[in-house]
């Protein structure tokens, strides 16, 4: 009967296993609940029943709550990709011998608790912090900048937060391109500008899109950082579900919640992939 079995499928049994009771079987528990629906009282009755997607699509505080969080998340991914880009390109054309110390300056965030960070960010944002006493000292400001509990704020501290992850994505990219390409291109006389607009952007398409996908999804989801220093004031999905689920109770409705996120994900992370893959949707390359 082994005879019989791929020796591939061996090898991935294990990883199938755990993938589908850590992943599949809890996804299809949250998309059953979310079908439950709610008494006067709070209490859950099995019931196939739409209840808990109508609620949200027809309350115009979810939905602005659902385009906040998508805003914040796209917001942070173009602002990590445009920074991380810069970094991993400066790291990867760097003297071999500095290149594993600036790696492990950019990837040293990671080894930080996200809790002690984001209090860090509210000791600088805060109407008292650092960063408004500095603008008050130079005079570039009158009064102090609200940041502390605002969008700007969150979108601030996710950056910080998820730029490690888009400079290793774009490093292993722009490390591993040929530069003999580069070469060539400069030796029949394009200027480095256009070198760069035509070979190196090109080649590293792939670990954009990569790059992107991996910030957006995490920041998508996040749930520490609009916690602390979003708080009441800035509600996004991750941190609404939450309150759902603990404080309210409501396991079908914030099960509801996070199927919807998870489609959103799913949605706006494809159609991100065609436009920048040069592909419209159904149709091909």
């Amino acid at each position: 009967m082994l005879k019989r079995i791929p020796p591939y499928w061996i090898l991935l049994a294990p990883g199938l296993i755990i993938f589908l009771l850590v992943f599949v079987l809890p996804l299809a528990r949250l998309l059953l609940l979310s079908f439950y629906q709610t008494d006067s009282s709070g209490a859950m009755e099995a019931a196939f029943v739409w209840q808990q997607y109508g609620r949200f699509f027809t309350d115009p505080f979810y939905l602005q709550m659902l385009w906040r969080s998508v805003y914040i998340g796209v917001a942070v991914s173009f602002i990590c990709l445009i920074l991380g880009y810069c970094l991993a390109y400066g790291v990867s054309r760097a003297q071999p011998k500095h290149r594993f110390l600036l790696l492990i300056l950019i990837a040293l965030p990671l080894l930080t608790s996200a809790v002690i960070r984001n209090f860090g960010w509210i000791i600088i944002l805060g109407r008292k912090g650092i960063l408004n006493q500095f603008l008050l000292g130079i005079g570039l400001i009158q009064e102090p900048l609200e940041l502390l509990y605002t969008p700007a704020g969150v979108i601030i501290a996710l950056v910080h937060v998820m730029l490690p992850y888009m400079v290793l994505v774009l490093y292993s990219v722009l490390e591993g391109m040929d530069r003999n390409l580069e070469s060539a291109a400069a030796n029949l006389g394009a200027s480095k500008t256009k070198v760069f607009w035509f070979v190196t952007l090109p080649l590293s398409k792939q670990g954009i899109i990569a790059g992107t996908l991996l910030v957006f999804s995490i920041t998508l989801s996040f749930f520490v950082t609009p916690s602390l220093i979003g708080g009441a004031k800035v509600k996004l999905m991750a941190t609404e579900i939450y309150n759902q689920t603990i404080n309210l109770l409501n396991w079908p409705y914030a099960s509801a919640m996070g199927v919807i996120l998870l489609l959103t994900m799913l949605g706006v992370t494809s159609l991100y992939r065609r436009m920048l893959s040069g592909r419209k949707p159904g149709g091909v390359v």
